[in-house]
């Protein structure tokens, strides 16, 4: 199993460096990847036979969601029969990702294995995203050019979906720290794999990431007081914090406030986005049910645009509304489980 494991963290680690894994060449491998998991998994428990298969509570509801769209794509109730199968195989693929996941990390010295990972991992794009940052010369990498434009950071050309990475891998070094899970002569590596995804978030000038951030905080917060945490484990999380605020503004303050500002040419305006939802909503009481396939909603919105700018629409900015047209996944394949790994001792 410990090969699996490997499998498993390579694949995750190639997923994200791979610019989150959403152009073609990337998602080949992706679920080529998987699909050699699944292969390599099978055998063992072939030739062993001992292991018993675990399920996942979030395997069923993910389950029926990919039944529905197989559904759609056999009986050719969907907008591009083509998009719904490549979006079916990347889901495939995740749920592949996601069982395995749980036949693997069995043991909770496997789960605290894989914190470590995610923490080091984490910490690793976070000081790349960073360096990039303060050196960036208009490429990617510092080699690709960027060809349809976007908002950079680390190694995914959307600052957003940066910023959404690490809302995944801040938990598990800060929730430990802040909560006392941490062994003392462990609390200056956590803690460092705690600031500096926070100050990385920061320079990304995500504003919804940040905003995010606050919220997360925020139930950190009633989380320590319905605990009645000790001062030191309040004074762990205010020093992580005042910490990062200390080396964003070493960093540079200003750059973050010129981020805030600039590039706004390229992000959809608040009446872009007011539009998006009524039209959105459009197709959802069109297609009530079965919506329009998954992976669809470029093709579809077109014709329910009402406020025409010459820009693709590919994505409305609400997954709510998103969901019954388009369900929504992440640009990347994303650590399945990753929030259930926080409370793991490190």
């Amino acid at each position: 199993m410990r090969l699996l494991r490997f499998g498993i963290c390579a694949l995750l680690v190639f997923a994200v460096a791979a610019h989150g894994g959403v152009e073609d060449w990337a998602l080949a491998v992706f679920e080529t990847g998987a699909g050699f998991l699944l292969l390599g998994w099978a055998l063992w428990i072939y030739f062993k036979g001992e292991e018993q298969v675990i399920l996942s509570p979030l395997l069923p509801p993910l389950a029926v969601l990919a039944l529905i769209v197989c559904g759609q794509w056999l009986f050719h109730v969907t907008a591009s029969s083509y998009s719904t199968r490549m979006e079916l195989l990347l889901l495939l693929s995740d749920l592949t990702l996601l069982f395995l996941a749980v036949q693997t990390f069995r043991t909770l010295q496997d789960w605290r294995g894989f914190v470590w990972f995610g923490m080091v991992f984490g910490f690793l794009i976070c000081i790349f995203g960073i360096l990039q940052h303060l050196t960036f010369n208009g490429k990617l990498y510092w080699f690709r050019e960027m060809h349809y434009g976007g908002i950079p950071f680390g190694p995914y050309v959307n600052r957003n979906h940066f910023a959404a990475f690490v809302e995944l891998i801040l938990p598990l070094a800060l929730v430990p720290l802040v909560l006392g899970r941490v062994r003392r002569e462990r609390w200056p590596v956590v803690g460092l794999f705690a600031v500096v995804p926070i100050v990385a978030l920061f320079l990304s000038a995500s504003r919804g990431g940040i905003v995010s951030l606050g919220v997360e905080l925020a139930v950190l917060a009633l989380v320590l007081v319905q605990r009645r945490a000790k001062r030191k484990q309040l004074f762990a999380g205010a020093a992580v914090l005042l910490l990062a605020l200390v080396m964003v503004s070493w960093l540079g303050v200003g750059q973050i406030l010129e981020r805030f500002t600039s590039y706004q040419s390229l992000e959809a305006t608040a009446g872009k986005r007011a539009s998006m939802r009524r039209d959105t909503w459009q197709i959802f009481l069109h297609h009530p049910v079965i919506g329009t396939g998954l992976g669809t909603l470029q093709i579809v919105y077109p014709s329910y645009e009402s406020l025409y700018d010459g820009k693709i629409v590919n994505h409305t900015h609400n997954d709510y509304l998103e969901a019954p047209p388009k369900p929504v996944f992440s640009e990347g394949p994303v650590a399945p489980g990753f929030w259930a790994f926080c409370s793991v001792n490190p």
